[in-house]
């Protein structure tokens, strides 16, 4: 009989926890994805768990099977799967690992991708643009404490094992959760526009007219009037627009986001060599 029958140490936890925050994604492909990276995180626990160097091989590679779900997530799911390893419940935590890796992958994308990453992102962008250093904290804090997140994480999916399919199962506002994320994620996506495009004018100089009299000096000129008429219809006129041509461009058109790069390239430099902004 290869199997301990012991409960797993604090060590194996933390190792299993360690590896899994760090090493999910290492060897990632195409065909499984990132279950490389989970069957290392979990050898600390099958090596505690199985003693035949040979039925530790085979419960490894029953870990290799297909996985996908978000990083951060992740911790949950493979916290609840060491509990029923630890119980050899090897079937219902293979259950587990596809039960819950879409829906929190949802989860963990929205949050993430949509609410922190977004809104972060353009505030340090902003203070950076303003020559703030604290623009780089403002950028990797958030990051920084979603990953130390994973480990409590992990410990309440441990000591929840399989009831945590309940638990997810019982968000009820999740829908809610995820609609509001993302409301709000493009709302301060657009509300930065006018800030971070700010410097995005027509130039005074652009089919500027001078009006002299006889001694040469200037009486009046037409300088900055098309900027000013531009203010005067609608203020950050340009970079609104710029924002609705790329929007136009990905959403309608279909181009990716590195053709829209370059095509806004292209347009900054033909302006630029007329000299209009």
């Amino acid at each position: 009989m290869s199997r301990t029958n012991k409960k797993l140490s604090e060590k194996a936890l933390r190792s299993v926890a360690l590896r899994h925050n760090i090493a999910l994604q290492w060897c990632w492909n195409y065909e499984r994805m990132q279950a490389a990276g989970y069957a290392y995180s979990m050898v600390p626990a099958i090596k505690e768990l199985y003693t035949e160097e040979k039925s530790q091989c085979r419960e490894l590679e029953r870990h290799m099977q297909f996985y996908n779900t978000h990083p951060g997530a992740s911790a949950l799911i493979i916290g609840a799967d060491c509990a029923l390893e630890e119980s050899y419940q090897t079937e219902m935590g293979d259950s587990l690992k596809v039960a819950l890796m879409g829906p929190l992958a949802g989860i963990g994308d929205t949050i993430s991708a949509v609410l922190i990453g977004p809104t972060f992102s353009i505030l340090a962008a902003s203070m950076a643009a303003d020559g703030n250093p604290l623009s780089i904290l403002i950028l990797t804090l958030p990051q920084i404490i979603l990953w130390i997140i994973r480990f409590p994480l992990f410990k309440y999916g441990y000591n929840q094992g399989v009831n945590v399919i309940s638990d997810v199962g019982n968000m009820n506002a999740l829908d809610r959760l995820q609609i509001a994320a993302s409301v709000l994620g493009i709302t301060v996506v657009g509300g930065f526009v006018p800030s971070i495009l700010s410097g995005l004018t027509i130039k005074e100089s652009f089919l500027a007219t001078e009006l002299l009299d006889a001694q040469g000096n200037v009486i009046s000129t037409t300088a900055g009037q098309i900027q000013g008429g531009l203010d005067a219809m609608l203020p950050y006129l340009i970079p609104i627009c710029l924002t609705g041509l790329c929007y136009w461009l990905i959403k309608i058109r279909k181009i990716t986001p590195l053709k829209t790069i370059l095509i806004v390239c292209v347009l900054a430099f033909i302006a630029g060599a007329f000299g209009v902004m």
